[in-house]
């Protein structure tokens, strides 16, 4: 991609896309601004040229990108809004099952971004603690923190501690 092979920046989208947007629906809570996240990402790399060779593990970085992004596009609104989680792969299903997802979709939009954050990469995405650390700039024995803070807030709103 340094050298401006296109092919290379759509493997990149092909492999990290999904992801970079889950992340995105997360941290924005919406479908739209989750894709207008994940598309800024991809502008800016495919104007990066020869400044892609430092970068070790593309997916750390573009999650980086993505993350820093949001911020920046917080503190311009000052605002951050809720995870709907029916777009994050979560199942709905009927009945009890689907008055479940709806009690955890509510559970976690009330959490504070960060944990929501945290969760949402580890349990969803399957991220270890150190691979959000490195996408976030936050140490892992804060991410692990954040982790289980959101857990017990989780459990405490659903009954289930």
């Amino acid at each position: 991609m340094a050298d401006g092979d296109r092919e290379a920046l759509a493997e990149l989208y092909d492999r990290h896309a999904a992801a970079l947007f889950r992340h995105g629906l997360a941290l924005a809570g919406s479908s739209a601004d989750a894709e207008d996240l994940v598309q800024g990402v991809f502008v800016k790399l495919a104007g990066f040229g020869v400044r892609l060779l430092g970068i070790r593990c593309a997916g750390a970085y573009m999650h980086r990108m993505l993350r820093t992004a949001f911020l920046e596009g917080v503190r311009h609104r000052g605002v951050a809004a809720e995870v709907p989680l029916d777009t994050l792969d979560v199942a709905a299903g009927t009945g009890a099952e689907e008055a479940d997802r709806l009690a955890l979709e509510t559970a976690l939009g009330g959490l504070p971004a960060e944990q929501r954050e945290v969760i949402v990469l580890h349990s969803v995405q399957g991220l270890t603690f150190r691979e959000i650390a490195g996408m976030t700039g936050v140490s892992m024995w804060t991410i692990a923190s954040r982790y289980r803070l959101g857990l017990e807030r989780l459990r405490g709103m659903l009954g289930t501690r």
